[in-house]
């Protein structure tokens, strides 16, 4: 990895790049490979004032989520978030949401840290006419919210009805992530068994049967499905993740699971 920067490094500089303003200047035009560490670049560097730039480069499929991610994280976050909101708000009005903007939306929107973020959020895990994975990484985030969590609220009660379905659904992505949901929901009342038992005890027949039999790796870089479910049992049980938890369980060198993006 190393090395890989300095090579980029040393052709930036043969373009004449060695200051932050120059890379500002010149990202827009560079090419596809050296763009790429561009963007990376601003991110690294945490170079604040790129926010513009990263905007304007958004059109760029190839691009957008590149710097959706790398908006996501720069000091200027509160900007990027409402042009993000905006993105969201046009999509999902949309009859047909172009499902890369979507990706760019949960990317560029960064921690959860607003309910208008967890509506976005929300949203996109309900919509089942969108693809699992965008709706698997929309569960991800906002298993991580402080307000759908809150049990006195519409927003907790959709929560909860969304991952009820989606661990029924086909979706492994929708499943995996529904589980998760589940499991964050249940944390955050952990002495209140009743309360537990009540929300969620539809859901745990199916926990069960994918705890025992389904071992497919989930998408991307995750574990086996049974291991979440395993998780998100204890959690209805106990109000607890495991210690250690299925993440540090379980360590596979192999082939991850499928992580379609089409």
């Amino acid at each position: 990895m190393h090395r890989e920067r300095a090579r980029n490094l040393a052709r930036l500089r043969a373009k004449g790049v060695v200051t932050v303003s120059q890379l500002l200047e010149q990202l827009p035009t560079l090419s596809g490979g050296l763009q790429f560490f561009g963007v990376d670049l601003v991110g690294l560097c945490d170079i604040h004032r790129a926010w513009p730039v990263l905007v304007a480069l958004l059109p760029d499929r190839t691009l957008r989520a590149r710097c959706a991610d790398v908006l996501s994280r720069l000091e200027s976050r509160g900007k990027a978030t409402e042009h993000f909101l905006k993105i969201a708000r046009r999509e999902l009005s949309s009859p047909t949401p172009d499902r890369f903007w979507l990706e760019a939306v949960i990317l560029g929107l960064g921690a959860v840290n607003d309910r208008r973020t967890e509506e976005v959020l929300l949203e996109i895990f309900e919509r089942t006419d969108l693809p699992g994975w965008i709706r698997g990484d929309a569960g991800d985030k906002l298993g991580c919210g402080r307000h759908v969590r809150d049990r006195r609220t519409k927003l907790y009660r959709r929560c909860r009805a969304a991952a009820l379905q989606g661990v029924h659904e086909d979706s492994i992505d929708v499943q995996f992530w529904s589980m998760y949901v589940i499991g964050s929901l249940a944390n955050d009342y952990w002495a209140n068994q009743q309360a537990r038992s009540r929300d969620f005890h539809v859901a745990i027949p199916k926990l069960r049967r994918i705890a025992k039999h389904d071992h497919r790796l989930a998408p991307g870089y995750w574990w086996p499905m049974s291991a979440e479910a395993v998780d998100t049992l204890a959690c209805l049980e106990t109000g607890q993740r495991p210690n250690p938890d299925a993440g540090e369980r379980f360590k596979y060198s192999g082939q991850r699971g499928e992580w379609a993006r089409d």
